[in-house]
């Protein structure tokens, strides 16, 4: 116990509650951004199969889309994009909807069905998003997303790739691995590494996130991406996380997601975010480094610090409210408001139904 408490900040400097404040469901409630859906447009792809010739993968926002994608060039000087009105769906309403050209011109040189080249497609998709991401974001990142349709009968199938830089504002599904490390003693969980982002970061810099945070890149399954990112973000050794019924440190929870819809401050990026936790006890004496430089300090936060934080804090990244209380409910460590927390109505509320504009 000494050794923790050397490192969390005591009880006494802990904020006092507020009878004023939003009460946690209300927080978590309010990372949900689905009310936005009418400002946005939802992103079709030409896909032919037994239900449909046509699949979302994206939402637009209206006014990006009318001010800068419609307006995006390819090198032959052929709009990238092209607004289809009123298209029917198969629940026979019908809506605008945003398509790429190149899509569009396929489709209206595929007479025969049998004939549908998916590689070919996916290469003429690929290269105009590419070409997107060129026009429309300074600073494009490394990682390569997947384009996935949205519905769930096509799960697992790709589209196309698109950078992650420009992914958000396409609206394409985001999908982050976290990894909780937490010290136990005398067999209680007396505290959670966190790591504060570094204040080079484009998104949320110098907020607090869980001891590791990154984005699912398209060559990797979620438990190798995990181990990627532990070693550059935190330093923690590979051997750790052996995922096997041996290493009883190490659990995988990636089979029960958190599904939000999540978006940005200003209403822009709507889209539809999952989050993949992995929890690692990690002893008492060990200490998280930074590898990769995109964490600028770690802290070990004790469970009732955490507590306050979720509740009244606003250090953390927003979206990790939901990430870290759902830690806290999963090992029983959330102190129950008396009348507030239901712990149901708060796992509910973390895992939401997706939303459809087409």
């Amino acid at each position: 116990m000494a050794t923790i408490g050397r490192r969390m900040m005591s009880s006494s400097k802990l904020p006092g509650n507020n009878s004023l404040a939003p009460t946690l469901l209300q927080r978590i409630q309010a990372l949900d951004r689905s009310s936005l859906a009418p400002s946005y447009t939802a992103l079709v792809l030409f896909h032919p199969s037994s239900s449909s010739q046509h699949a979302v993968v994206g939402h637009v926002q209206n006014s990006f889309m009318k001010s800068t994608l419609i307006n995006c060039r390819d090198v032959h000087g052929e709009p990238i994009f092209v607004l289809e009105e009123k298209q029917s769906n198969r629940l026979g309403s019908a809506k605008d909807i945003l398509r790429l050209h190149v899509d569009v011109q396929y489709e209206r040189n595929t007479t025969n069905y049998n004939a549908y080249d998916p590689a070919a497609l996916f290469h003429l998709r690929t290269e105009s998003f590419a070409q997107v991401a060129k026009k429309v974001i300074s600073r494009q990142h490394s990682d390569i997303y997947p384009v996935y349709p949205f519905a769930a009968n096509d799960k697992g199938l790709i589209l196309a790739h698109v950078n992650r830089s420009l992914a958000p504002y396409l609206g394409i599904d985001s999908v982050g691995v976290h990894l909780n490390c937490y010290v136990r003693q005398d067999n209680i969980i007396r505290g959670v590494w966190l790591a504060k982002r570094a204040a080079t970061k484009s998104h949320h810099p110098n907020y607090w996130d869980t001891t590791v945070a990154g984005g699912q890149p398209h060559n990797l399954s979620l438990y190798e991406n995990i181990v990627k990112e532990a070693h550059e973000e935190a330093g923690v050794p590979a051997e750790w996380l052996r995922n096997d019924a041996s290493n009883e440190a190490f659990s995988d929870h990636t089979h029960d997601p958190l599904t939000m819809t999540t978006a940005k401050e200003d209403g822009s990026c709507m889209k539809r975010s999952f989050y993949y936790s992995f929890d690692l006890q990690v002893p008492d004496d060990w200490q998280p480094t930074s590898v990769d430089g995109e964490v600028q300090e770690f802290k070990l936060y004790s469970i009732e610090e955490l507590d306050n934080e979720l509740r009244f804090g606003k250090n953390l990244r927003p979206a990790m409210r939901a990430v870290l209380l759902d830690f806290m409910i999963r090992y029983g460590l959330l102190k129950e408001a008396e009348g507030q927390d239901d712990c149901s109505e708060l796992s509910k509320s973390m895992r939401r139904e997706r939303i459809r504009l087409w």
